[in-house]
């Protein structure tokens, strides 16, 4: 009787157990049937923000953004990259017109100042500079060279020769173990001196170059034959760097560096957009 029992109950268990794993199952159904028709029949679709931005704003926004940023804001969506592609229409025609305004610019300096500028005078005051520095020989360099601890002024100098070859090259006395390397080589530094090219000096080089006219040159004179040669060699690279022909110099070829960049962005931009 007591096994009957015993038995009866276990049946009951077992059938209370059933009874919960189909209840469950029906239930993980329904949520699966309702998630299938929120997917399928959304009673509130999420709305996309970009869909709701005016085309006039669009574009105004990416006035903001780069290149790069612009071509990654395409991918957003297909509305953003049709809006990319028309800013990019737009952005190749500014190019062009800037491209036509500088090379306008450029001509026009080209017409106003002809290769005359460069005058005797300046030819003559190189030419002074470069002799002062042909006179130059060892024995005068190597005077300069062997100081353990230079005289101010002759520290300045020294220094200033050899930003006019290294712009890294700092303005101090505690600097002056760099400045004795370039004097080593005499042969070399002269060589390196009269070969360069002004109209290479930029503008940052020039404003450092530009305390030459700080140092009182019989001061120089009085101390060193050897640095008062180089001192009168900077103050002429100086003067001529400072003179009109070289200013529009460089202005010419920063109106032709920016007339190339500005092409090449062009072009980069017309395969884009094709």
């Amino acid at each position: 009787m007591q096994k009957l029992i015993s038995d009866l109950k276990s049946l009951e268990e077992s059938k209370q157990l059933q009874k919960s794993k189909l209840h469950n199952l029906f239930l993980e159904f329904d949520q699966i049937k309702k998630k299938q028709s929120e997917i399928l029949h959304p009673s509130n679709p999420k709305e996309n923000l970009l869909l709701r931005i005016r085309p006039e704003l669009f574009a105004l926004v990416l006035e903001f953004l780069d290149l790069k940023t612009c071509f990654r804001f395409r991918l957003m969506s297909g509305r953003a990259n049709i809006c990319i592609m028309k800013q990019l229409h737009q952005k190749i025609k500014q190019l062009q017109d800037q491209s036509d305004n500088l090379e306008y610019q450029l001509n026009d300096l080209q017409n106003k100042y002809s290769q005359e500028l460069i005058n005797q005078d300046l030819l003559l005051i190189r030419q002074n500079a470069q002799n002062g520095l042909t006179q130059l020989n060892r024995a005068d360099i190597e005077e300069i060279r062997i100081y353990s601890r230079p005289p101010q002024i002759v520290s300045k100098v020294i220094s200033l020769v050899c930003i006019l070859l290294d712009q890294n090259i700092k303005q101090n006395q505690e600097n002056w173990s760099d400045c004795q390397k370039y004097l080593r080589d005499s042969n070399n530094l002269l060589n390196q001196l009269l070969q360069l090219e002004i109209e290479k000096i930029s503008d940052s080089k020039l404003k450092l170059l530009q305390e030459i006219h700080n140092v009182q040159g019989q001061q120089v004179q009085n101390i060193s034959k050897g640095c008062y040669g180089f001192y009168l060699f900077i103050k002429s690279i100086v003067e001529i760097r400072e003179s009109k022909y070289y200013i529009i110099q460089n202005q010419k070829l920063n109106l032709e560096k920016s007339i190339k960049f500005n092409k090449s962005q062009i072009e980069k931009l017309q395969q884009i957009s094709k």
